[in-house]
């Protein structure tokens, strides 16, 4: 199993991440100084590290403007910051997982593959769990739907 996140190249806008930050200033709180965004998708299948690269940089990134970190075990990045994890639940249909895996057969990979897309923010600044719940629950998930994890 391998989770792929794509981040956004030093010295372009990571859009999002600043669209959640000012949302985050709307429901009073402070501690925040920085949203980075990440989409992620989590690959369930029999491949090596080298068909995982080459999912990640023929089919889930910009090579301009983004880059990607793989992890074999659904891990994320080494940070002092807070992460907010959003994954649809399960039996919910999940339409840009479907995408990817069509994708990836035509790459030539022809292995059973899962794959399970969501979102992840790395939140910058010293915050309270009450207060990523709040933030998890108000802007980034849609709990009839949408899972969260604070890491």
């Amino acid at each position: 199993m391998f989770e792929i996140e794509i981040f956004t190249k030093e010295g372009f806008k990571d859009s999002r991440g600043e669209h959640v930050l000012s949302e985050i200033s709307g429901l009073e709180i402070k501690e925040i100084t920085k949203v980075d965004y990440a989409p992620v998708y989590i690959i369930d299948a029999d491949i090596n590290k080298t068909e995982a690269k080459t999912i990640a940089s023929e089919l889930l990134i910009d090579k301009i403007t983004e880059k990607f970190e793989i992890s074999s075990n659904s891990g994320s990045r080494k940070s002092k910051n807070s992460v907010i994890e959003v994954l649809y639940k399960k039996g919910v249909t999940d339409t840009v997982s479907e995408s990817v895996i069509k994708a990836i057969k035509d790459l030539g990979i022809t292995k059973e593959v899962k794959v399970k897309a969501g979102h992840k923010y790395y939140l910058h600044g010293n915050i309270s769990k009450t207060a990523l719940d709040k933030i998890a629950i108000k802007l980034l998930a849609n709990t009839l739907v949408q899972e969260y994890k604070i890491k």
